[in-house]
């Protein structure tokens, strides 16, 4: 099972941390390992480059462990970009509970 944990953003700071694998397919031809990650790249890279994000931790296959943090300008921008991205998160988790939970 995928598990995030990706808590609200607060204080011009926001986490995101993926762990395990769904299960539907073999690693590399999975659809919801795919869809997960290319959640977790789009957000890690979206955020660095449209906010001036510092971006620390790692993306690696199989999970990521981030902490966001952005100019004091741009906390309300985090935080409404970290809810759209836990909309996409809690939809693949609603299509497919028994291999996603969302945390």
């Amino acid at each position: 099972m995928i598990v995030v944990d990706f808590p609200d953003a607060q204080n011009c700071r926001a986490s995101l941390r993926v762990t395990g694998h769904s299960g539907m397919s073999d690693k590399g031809s999975d659809i919801v390992c795919a869809a997960i990650s290319a959640l977790v790249q789009t957000f890690a890279g979206g955020v660095e480059t449209s906010m001036n994000a510092k971006v620390l931790g790692d993306v690696e296959t199989g999970g990521c462990n981030l902490t966001v943090m952005v100019p004091e300008n741009f906390g309300r921008k985090l935080e409404i970009v970290c809810e759209v991205f836990k909309f996409g998160f809690r939809k693949i988790a609603e299509s497919y509970p028994e291999h996603v939970q969302l945390n």
